[in-house]
């Protein structure tokens, strides 16, 4: 829901959500969690959750997008409902701009989109590598803190991109909230990679068990899980 309010864009969020689950794919290796049964991948979190999650978004998109306001002062309203209506009304944006990102426009802004989603990505994945590499406990209150505030800074950051994107008359160059969000996370990508140097696990020889037979061959009649939590420690 909280992408769909940032993002604005049905197709762009369906990349983003299925190009996670190959980030989970491409890193189950190095992080436990990652781990997941492939009906899990596709059934729950992406046929289910996440599309749960772009409908109830663009709900919220469409209905802000057709809705007019009508500022009228809080003395003038009739009743006690109607200024309570209109106080949590302050809180509402004047207007809902559209984000049109347009990604097979031409090669360059197939880039500059792709580009987006591959920093957006980068940025999830900070998070789990993150509460690895800090032995960060799973129910830590600085995860949400985290996630709260990227999400309040990326609200401005795309729409400034969008705006780059859409309008290169007026706007020569992206915003400083992009420059910020660029660096945040970058800075905290080099942080996973220094402090996960030597920490991160490799490839465990008990997987290796499971998924060759005695033989030595590979074998594909049973699909299994692997929980790498429960796995023997090797130390």
């Amino acid at each position: 829901w909280g992408k769909a309010i940032m993002i604005r864009n049905q197709p762009l969020l369906w990349v983003l959500s299925i190009g996670f689950e190959l980030m989970e794919l491409t890193f189950r290796h190095m992080l436990p969690n990652f781990n997941e049964c492939w009906w899990d991948s596709i059934v729950l979190d992406i046929l289910i959750c996440n599309w749960f999650g772009i409908w109830a978004g663009m709900k919220t998109v469409r209905y802000f997008d057709g809705r007019t306001y009508e500022w009228v002062g809080l003395s003038r309203q009739p009743n006690i409902m109607s200024k309570v209506k209109r106080t949590l009304g302050q809180f509402t944006p004047a207007q809902w701009d559209k984000d049109e990102w347009y990604p097979l426009l031409g090669p360059w802004r197939f880039i500059q989109v792709l580009s987006l989603c591959v920093i957006f990505m980068t940025i999830e994945l900070n998070t789990f590598f993150l509460k690895f590499c800090l032995w960060i406990p799973p129910r830590n209150p600085l995860i949400v803190y985290r996630l709260v505030l990227w999400w309040l800074i990326a609200i401005p950051t795309i729409r400034e991109y969008n705006t780059y994107l859409q309008d290169r008359n007026s706007v020569k160059k992206v915003g400083s909230f992009c420059w910020l969000s660029l660096a945040i996370c970058i800075i905290e990508l080099l942080i996973c990679i220094k402090f996960g140097h030597g920490s991160l696990p490799e490839v465990d020889a008990v997987v290796a068990d499971h998924i060759l037979d005695d033989g030595g061959h590979a074998s594909h009649d049973v699909p299994f899980c692997v929980d790498m939590e429960n796995l023997p420690n090797n130390d």
